[in-house]
């Protein structure tokens, strides 16, 4: 390193010999005072360039033990690694990266970033939840939310393991036939979660809190007026789901139970749900150092509360990937058939239509 051959009495007593070291010439003899000017400016930057290249070289220098670390795997979409190396041993890793569990593609209810335009048209004569706008009504969905892991149990160069996780999400619903897009409804999730994953076969156990709130703008400018009242929806689930999959196909199924309910209603008097579903993933196809694949997604849930009856959700569209696989875009059709996804009305029925925008991270 140059900052090795260059002493600090060098550096201290003789800045002119480090100068003349890089080959910058002394200036010629003036005037006693421009000479020492010369000299005392000469020697500051031939200091100050010595000390810079001192500094770089060992980010200039190949150093054999240096390792490139492996391009990342996305577990979640990988269950076998693309790297040549063995997965090794499982360690314990703090704030892992990713996740071993797919989301679901088609469930209204995931964790993720998103943003719906909804056809919804109700079953039955009540216009109460489109602010007496008729059975038919536009409405845009956004979620907010996604999962942060907290510790993990993962192979260095593998997918197998298993990972503790927080996550949480806000899903909001808008009427976009009112003059101001009145908020109707915003439910809230939080909770911890396990995930896991050997080979194909990959888990998720959640025991999470969810709140639902009606909007002050439907309540005030339509709701109070015609009788709506604000009901305490919070319970606490339990749920478990079990998924095995291939390159271009999944499959999963599960349940749960409210172990926890207030009063208005009381969940708990009925407490199961089960959900299953499978998704498709085409092939991908590159474009400017990314990836493009069809993908389509179809997600069931029955519910005691509403005496089991199958709530529909498929969807289907274009999934635009970066190179890592890391954050991932999708445009999709979206089709729902049962209970209204807006919580303080889940008891009510609907069939929706529309575009979904979807972001991963």
């Amino acid at each position: 390193m140059i900052v090795g051959l260059i002493t600090s009495r060098d550096v201290l007593l003789h800045p002119s010999s480090i100068v003349r070291g890089f080959g910058i010439r002394r200036a010629r003899k003036r005037s006693p005072m421009l000479r020492r000017g010369r000299r005392s400016f000469g020697g500051v930057a031939g200091v100050l360039f010595a000390t810079l290249l001192g500094t770089a070289a060992p980010a200039m220098a190949v150093d054999p033990g240096f390792e490139v670390p492996p391009a990342r795997v996305d577990c979640r979409y990988s269950a076998i690694p693309s790297t040549a190396e063995k997965p090794g041993s499982h360690e314990g890793v703090l704030l892992p990266d990713g996740d071993v569990f797919r989301p679901l593609l088609a469930d209204p209810r995931e964790p993720r970033f998103y943003a719906d335009y909804m056809k919804v048209e109700l079953e039955g004569s009540s216009d109460l939840l489109s602010q007496g706008n008729g059975n038919n009504f536009n409405v845009a969905l956004v979620a907010f939310g996604g999962s942060f892991g907290i510790w993990g149990l993962r192979q260095p160069h593998g997918c197998d393991g298993l990972q503790v996780s927080l996550f949480g999400v806000v899903f909001s619903q808008f009427n976009l036939d009112t003059s101001s897009f009145d908020l109707i409804n915003s439910d809230y999730l939080v909770g911890p979660q396990v995930t896991l994953r050997w080979g194909r076969w990959s888990g998720r156990v959640r025991f999470f809190h969810q709140s639902s709130h009606l909007g002050d703008e439907f309540l005030l400018n339509y709701g109070v007026e015609h009788g709506v009242q604000r009901q305490d929806l919070s319970f606490e689930i339990l749920d478990a789901l079990v998924s095995v999959e291939d390159e271009w196909w999944r499959l999963f199924g599960g349940g749960g139970l409210v172990v926890l309910s207030g009063d208005d209603p009381d969940l708990k008097e009925e407490p199961g749900l089960v959900q299953w579903g499978l998704e498709l993933r085409g092939p991908g196809w590159r474009l400017m150092n990314t990836q493009l694949r069809l993908v389509s997604g179809a997600s069931f849930a029955s519910v005691q509360a509403t005496d089991w009856e199958v709530n529909t959700s498929v969807n289907g569209g274009l999934e635009w990937a970066a190179p890592d696989g890391g954050n991932r875009a999708r445009l999709l059709l979206a089709y729902n058939n049962g209970a209204v996804p807006f919580s303080q009305f889940f008891f009510m029925e609907s069939e929706n239509f529309g575009v979904q925008l979807q972001f991963e991270f």
